[in-house]
């Protein structure tokens, strides 16, 4: 599915992308004295479009590819096929001194700060060492400043002397985050940015993560909180197996006539599906997370929720849908489905 705003999804959309990927493959080996090598596809010919300004959503169950794809679109990890092109730019083609350059353009808020962060250096001295690196026009007093401005956002100031040993998970993230607005990038990619935070803080960090978007960041927000998705994103797109197989308006999430059969079981498990378009109730199994297919898999070559979906059998579909790939069919405005039901009349779903 190529997931890109062929229907503008916000005024961002007009310019041209700021990154784009098409056909991207990733793949992975494994080894287990059971079943001995298996090559699985963390990625499966992902196509992606991000728009200036614009604040787009990636969810999806554990093991969907999502952190892979993050991964990816900043060139932390290797592709197998594809390409990305970041502010005009082949990203894989970069020498690696002209890619080095470029990462204050792009950066990546982890889940688990912990690798990230200097064990010897406390909070200030690490905001520090971003400014020196990214912003060499800034002197001492105008690095004092940035730093007091940037630790207060994030909600730090107090403990700006603290060495991250004695910092929770959350501090850790937000320093990450604090480091990361410190270079200015033109998009962020947030990987699980309030996952594990307690309430308050949870609700500051949308609030910091709310006033990036009305300052017109562009960042691509990975997540399983539908409920943070809801309030700040202007696309969503689900995943599943390393595909993408929706893309829809933040706005009509839960709201819309027709969603991809597993974007209802998700919506579900996040209490924000209408159970009168719903499809027939699937197996609970909303919070196991899935080893994604190995490549040899004959559901593979059609559509990976093919095994778990109740919508096909009722409409007669699922001999084509296990041999298959759908091609993603447009829905509504801006709202681009993969799945063989959005062939059919709306009636005949229902």
């Amino acid at each position: 599915m190529n997931a890109r705003a062929d229907e503008p999804a916000s005024a961002a959309t007009v310019a041209a992308p700021i990154l784009s990927a098409r056909g991207l493959v990733k793949r992975f080996r494994t080894r287990s004295l059971v079943r001995g090598v298996r090559e699985t596809r963390a990625l499966d010919g992902v196509d992606i479009d991000v728009f200036p300004g614009e604040v787009v959503a990636l969810i999806g169950e554990s093991g969907s590819g999502k952190t892979t794809l993050g991964k990816v679109l900043l060139r932390l990890t290797t592709i197998d096929a594809g390409s990305v092109t970041l502010l005009g730019q082949d990203l894989f083609a970069m020498p690696r001194g002209e890619l080095r350059r470029a990462r204050r353009d792009f950066q990546m808020v982890f889940q688990n700060q912990t690798a990230n962060l200097h064990p010897k250096m406390s909070v200030q001295q690490m905001v520090d060492e971003s400014l020196r690196l990214h912003r060499p026009d800034l002197d001492a007093t105008g690095r004092q400043a940035r730093i007091d401005e940037l630790l207060g956002r994030v909600g730090l100031t107090a403990r700006s002397g603290q060495r991250p040993a004695s910092l929770s998970g959350g501090e850790r993230r937000r320093v990450g985050l604090a480091r990361i607005l410190a270079t200015k990038p033109r998009l962020i990619v947030a990987d699980e940015p309030t996952s594990g935070l307690d309430a308050a803080i949870k609700l500051s960090t949308i609030q910091l993560l709310k006033e990036l978007k009305e300052e017109a960041m562009t960042y691509l927000l990975i997540s399983h909180d539908l409920g943070l998705v809801r309030r700040i994103a202007d696309r969503v797109l689900v995943m599943l197996h390393g595909r993408i197989i929706e893309q829809v308006p933040a706005r009509l999430l839960g709201e819309t006539e027709f969603h991809h059969p597993y974007t209802h079981r998700l919506m579900r498990a996040a209490d924000l599906d209408d159970d009168r378009r719903a499809p027939p109730r699937e197996r609970r199994d909303e919070g196991r997370a899935r080893e994604p297919l190995p490549i040899e898999s004959s559901v593979h070559g059609g559509c990976v929720y093919a095994a778990d979906c109740q919508l096909a059998p009722r409409l007669g579909i699922l001999p084509r849908c296990a041999v298959e790939r759908p091609a993603s069919v447009e829905v509504g405005r801006g709202h681009w489905v993969a799945c063989f039901g959005a062939e059919l009349p709306p009636e005949d779903v229902r």
